[in-house]
C-alpha cells in the first residue's frame, strides 16, 4: 500500500490521489495525518503539505485541495521541460508544481463553475478555457503529467516499471438526433420543414425531400443499419446514443409514438450498446430526463447506465448531478462542440467530483477528443486524415483511449457526403 501523509485529509485530496495511485497506477492508497503512522509505514510513501518532514518523497501543496468552495484563482502557466504546467511550488518539492492541485483543477472543470460568457445555447466556450488560452487544448495534459510523475516515483523508490494494460483502443460514440431526414415524419411536419428549407434557400434539400416522399429515392440516412451489421466483426467499440423524447425547438427526433422510430431503436440495441441522447429540454428541466430514461428503458428492455448530452449542454454541477441521481454510471459528453481536444485535459476515464457537494460521485466520465464536425471542418480528405491521425498517434504514445464522436449523418448516402464517408471508413479500417 502507498501511504500519503497530509496535515488534513480532505475529500479533494482523497479524490485526486486515488485517481493517480488507484485508478491509474493500480495501487492501494491510504491516508494519514498522524506522523507516527507515517514513519512506521514500510512501503512507498509520500508527504503532501507546505514543507517536507525529512528526506521522503514530497510534493508541495498549493492549497486548492484543502480549500472549499469555488474561488477565482490566479493561474500562471509555465514550461516544464517542454510541456505546460501551473501552480508552481518551492524547489524542495520533487516536482516544480503541485501536480495534484493542477490535475484536480482540470478534471473537476473548476473554471466552469466560475462566471463566464456563454454561447447562444448557454454553453461554456472553449475559447474561454485555460487550455485554449495557453495552447494545450490538443494535449491530454493530465496524462502527460502522470507519465512523468510515475517515472520519477519509480526511480525514487527503485521500483520496476509495471506492465501497462492495453487501453489504447479506438471507440466510436454515434449520436442519432433524428433517424431520418424526411421519411416517417408527419405530412404537416414535412410541409413545415420544407418551407423552412425554401426560406433558407436550401432548394436541393426541398427537391430531395419531394423525391423521397414520392418514393423515387431512399431517405439519405437509411444506410445506418447496414453499416452497423458491417462492423460486427471488426475490433471497434461502438456506443449509440439516440434522441427519444418529445419534439422541441432543439430536439427534432421522430415522435416517441412513431412505430418505425421504435422499431429501429430496438434493432440497433440488439446489435450494439444503445443509450439515450439526453434532450436539450432535459438540460433545463431535469424531470424530463427521468421520464425519457424510463421510456427508453421500457422500449429496449434493458437498464440504462450510460448517457450523452444532446448538443453537449453541460452545466456544472447540475447536469452531472442529475445524471448521478438518475442512476447513470457512464457519461460521454465531455468535449467541446466547436474545437477538437481535451476539455478536461485527459483521455482516460475518471470519476466526476461535484464541487457543489464537495464529494466524488459514482459517475464515470469518458472524454471525447474528436467529433464529426471537427473532421468535416477540415474539408479536404488529406487534412481530415492529418487531424485524426495526429490525435491517434499522440494517444498511442500514452496508451490512452481514443474516443471519436460521429452521428448517423456520417452515413448520408448523397454524393456530397462521399469524400467524408470514404475518408472515415478508411480511417476506421486503418487504410
Amino acid at each position: 500500500m502507498i501511504l500519503i501523509y497530509t496535515p488534513s485529509v480532505k475529500p479533494r485530496v482523497t479524490y485526486i490521489f486515488k485517481h493517480f495511485f488507484g485508478t491509474r497506477m493500480g495501487e492501494e492508497v491510504g491516508f494519514t495525518s498522524e506522523l507516527s503512522v507515517f514513519i512506521a509505514h514500510s512501503g512507498p510513501k509520500m508527504s503532501y503539505g507546505e514543507s517536507p518532514l525529512g528526506n521522503e518523497f514530497f510534493i508541495a501543496a498549493q492549497g486548492l485541495l484543502t480549500s472549499q468552495g469555488v474561488n477565482s484563482l490566479e493561474v500562471n502557466v509555465f514550461d516544464w521541460d517542454g510541456i505546460p504546467a501551473f501552480f508552481a511550488t518551492q524547489a524542495k518539492s520533487e516536482l516544480p508544481f503541485d501536480i495534484f492541485s493542477a490535475s484536480f483543477y482540470l478534471l473537476s472543470r473548476y473554471e466552469e463553475y466560475l462566471p463566464f460568457v456563454s454561447d447562444h445555447l448557454g454553453r461554456f466556450k472553449s475559447t474561454q478555457s485555460l487550455a485554449y488560452l495557453n495552447d494545450f487544448l490538443h494535449l491530454p495534459l493530465v496524462d502527460m503529467w502522470f507519465e512523468r510523475f510515475a517515472k520519477i516515483w519509480q526511480e525514487f523508490f527503485d521500483l520496476e516499471t509495471p506492465k501497462k494494460e492495453d487501453s489504447n483502443r479506438l471507440s466510436l460514440v454515434v449520436d442519432i438526433p433524428e433517424l431520418y431526414f424526411f421519411s416517417h415524419k408527419s405530412f404537416l411536419r414535412n410541409i413545415f420543414e420544407g418551407i423552412q428549407d425554401v426560406i433558407r434557400f436550401k432548394l436541393s434539400r426541398v427537391f430531395d425531400r419531394m423525391l423521397v416522399l414520392l418514393g423515387f429515392r431512399s431517405d439519405p440516412l437509411e444506410g445506418l443499419l447496414p453499416w452497423i451489421e458491417a462492423q460486427q466483426y471488426k475490433e471497434l467499440s461502438i456506443h449509440f446514443f439516440i434522441l427519444y423524447t418529445k419534439l422541441g425547438v432543439h430536439d427534432r427526433s421522430l415522435s416517441v409514438f412513431n412505430q418505425a422510430h421504435q422499431r429501429v431503436i430496438k434493432s440497433i440495441s440488439d446489435y450494439v450498446p444503445t443509450a439515450p441522447l439526453a434532450s436539450f429540454e432535459s438540460s433545463v428541466n431535469p424531470s424530463v430526463l427521468g421520464n425519457d430514461i424510463e421510456r427508453f428503458k421500457t422500449l429496449i428492455h434493458r437498464p440504462v447506465k450510460a448517457i450523452r448530452q444532446h448538443k453537449l449542454i453541460l452545466r456544472f454541477p447540475h447536469t452531472y448531478r442529475t445524471f448521478s441521481e438518475l442512476g447513470i454510471r457512464s457519461d460521454y459528453s465531455m468535449q467541446y462542440p466547436d474545437k477538437p481536444g481535451f476539455r478536461a485535459s485527459t483521455a482516460f476515464p475518471f470519476r466526476y467530483y461535484d464541487l457543489g457537494d464537495e464529494q466524488q460521485t459514482p459517475l464515470t466520465i469518458h472524454p471525447v477528443c474528436l467529433s464529426e464536425d471537427h473532421i468535416r471542418n477540415q474539408r479536404f480528405s488529406r487534412k481530415m486524415r492529418q487531424l485524426f491521425l495526429s490525435f491517434q498517434e499522440s494517444l498511442n504514445d500514452l496508451n490512452a483511449p481514443f474516443i471519436v464522436a460521429i452521428s448517423n449523418k456520417s452515413f448520408n448516402s448523397r454524393s456530397k457526403n462521399a469524400t467524408y464517408l470514404s475518408t472515415l471508413n478508411k480511417l476506421l479500417t486503418h487504410e
